[in-house]
């Protein structure tokens, strides 16, 4: 029970539900059912997003192209969606775009020895002004409604978007914990010359997990397309990179091999909960953005000092 109370998934839980408490006593429509369906459906993006984040920061890595990833990803299947491509293959394609834009981060970074942080601001950059070229600035909408009812539909009450978020969180919380593959992701995470050298090839690990991120963000971003109804080519994820490396600090997931999905999920709900309270309250969106940056520095300091303490402890 005390290793259970001592982690920062409990730690990071607890806080969320302290949050959640206050707002609803400071805000009279924060704690209403609308309000609370709204939350859900707010996470559900960021929340599909994380999980390919929170892989990709187990290996070590970081990648802040996500936002332009779901752009372009989005624009990309939407447009098919427009022209009459059934539904499954539009989604499909946007995944496989995300896939692609994977294999082309973890490419940079790993045969071209370039920092995950600069070449992943780099193809942000990049990936957008593709978008907006190919585009021409213009805004993807006007999507058929059996597209957008597919995606805006619920069970139980809750935002179809968010049972996938949770289907995905199962099966790749399943693969990290239970399989090869996810034993050599947390091996390369921890040391990637001591994975070489027990046979395990560490570039590969390292751009599949980016190709993984890739795809989870490709299917996020037609959810985005169908829960929003447009994409804007300049303004569609452009948080999002800070926005869900926040969510995967503060949710316990560091660069050394540490950390789990489970724990990218809750900080991915609390950053969620804030948003959501500080609108409610009409606060400025510049204190959201200021928030934002605040969990970012707490979790780099808490991991650090959990680090710490586990050197300490072995």
């Amino acid at each position: 029970m005390n290793k259970i109370l001592k982690r920062q998934e409990t730690l990071i839980a607890i806080f969320s539900l302290l949050v959640f408490a206050v707002f609803s006593v400071c805000s009279d429509n924060f704690f209403t059912a609308t309000n609370i369906r709204l939350l859900f459906q707010q996470y559900a993006v960021n929340g599909i997003c994380v999980l390919g984040v929170g892989i990709v920061v187990i290996l070590g890595g970081i990648d802040l192209s996500a936002g332009s990833i779901l752009a372009i990803s989005g624009a990309l299947g939407g447009t098919l969606v427009k022209m009459g491509v059934p539904t499954i293959l539009s989604i499909l394609a946007s995944v496989l775009t995300g896939m692609f834009l994977g294999v082309v981060n973890g490419t940079i970074i790993t045969k071209l020895h370039v920092p995950a942080i600069i070449a992943t601001i780099a193809t942000n950059y990049v990936f957008r002004g593709i978008l907006v070229i190919i585009t021409g600035g213009f805004w993807v909408n006007n999507f058929p409604k059996s597209f957008t009812s597919m995606v805006t539909g619920r069970f139980l009450g809750l935002s179809n978007v968010f049972w996938m978020a949770m289907v995905f969180l199962a099966v790749l919380t399943f693969v990290l914990h239970y399989t090869n593959f996810g034993r050599k992701i947390y091996a390369v995470g921890t040391s990637a010359e001591t994975a070489e050298k027990c046979g395990i090839n560490a570039d590969r690990i390292y751009i599949l997990g980016f190709v993984i991120c890739g795809a989870m963000i490709g299917y996020a971003a037609m959810m985005y397309a169908g829960l929003y109804g447009a994409i804007s080519t300049s303004g569609t994820g452009a948080s999002l990179g800070t926005t869900v490396l926040a969510a995967t600090l503060a949710g316990g997931i560091n660069f050394n091999g540490r950390g789990t999905l489970i724990g990218g999920t809750i900080g991915m709900f609390l950053i969620t909960i804030i948003n959501n309270g500080l609108i409610q309250m009409r606060v400025s969106e510049y204190w959201i953005n200021a928030v934002t940056g605040a969990i970012i520095l707490l979790a780099l300091i808490l991991n650090a000092m959990n680090a710490k303490n586990a050197g300490r402890d072995m």
